[in-house]
């Protein structure tokens, strides 16, 4: 199975399944990982080592069975580094793009509707409901950061379709420039505007550390949106 090496898009799906994990809940869970226009803003390394660890059992439920052990620790997409840090890096952009882009929500009217918000509410009780605590734990997952990453999803999603809705009226999206490519260059002027350091010692707490073993008998995966889809 050919890995692709963009793996990280704007808008995801949340998968939820039974989980056999093993580790400790990661330390410093509050600290900054990403620092926003030097102290205005931050990104927690809890939120983002949940998003890791969710993105991680995705993985390996889809590719595990295919790479085994290797998976996580050669280089899978021919970008020069190990599958695991391309992971972390991905997640680092993909956060910081989620950031900017509900910065600027107000601008297309895009909010989170009340349907939207019960949507999530009963996507996170699911969650919560079919993971075992040590799953949770393992993870650092609390409904929080669960509800944080389906309210950032949400967002994406609808700024994606407001954004490409309004960039066809004026013309700025046409058949030679794509709605993916438009996007991509609006967000990184966006981005252009905001100053994010990364605190490279707290992004090595993110690690594999074979936490995730699938057990096949007991697996039940079930996929939902929060999209309305």
């Amino acid at each position: 199975m050919k890995m692709k090496k963009k793996m990280l898009c704007l808008g995801m799906v949340l998968v939820l399944g039974m989980m056999i994990l093993s580790g400790c809940k990661i330390r410093n869970y509050n600290s900054k990982l990403i620092d926003i226009n030097n102290g205005e803003d931050g990104i927690t390394l809890g939120y983002a080592n949940f998003v890791f660890k969710y993105n991680q059992a995705r993985y390996d439920t889809q590719y595990g069975d295919s790479y085994g052990a290797k998976l996580w620790t050669e280089d899978m997409t021919g970008m020069g580094q190990t599958f695991a840090d391309q992971v972390k890096d991905n997640i680092v952009e993909t956060l910081e793009t989620q950031y900017v882009i509900k910065k600027h929500a107000d601008e297309y009217k895009v909010e989170i509707t009340d349907e939207d918000k019960n949507k999530i509410d009963d996507t996170t009780k699911k969650f919560m409901e079919e993971n075992s605590s040590s799953t949770l734990n393992a993870m650092g997952a609390d409904e929080d950061v669960v509800k944080q990453m389906l309210t950032d999803m949400v967002y994406v999603f609808k700024m994606e379709k407001a954004i490409t809705d309004r960039g066809r009226a004026d013309g700025a999206i046409t058949d030679a420039n794509s709605s993916s490519t438009y996007i991509n260059n609006l967000v990184e002027n966006w981005k252009s505007s905001y100053e994010f350091t990364v605190d490279d010692d707290l992004l090595k707490q993110l690690k594999v550390d074979d936490l995730f073993v699938q057990d096949k008998a007991k697996t039940s995966n079930t996929t939902n949106s929060t999209q309305g889809k």
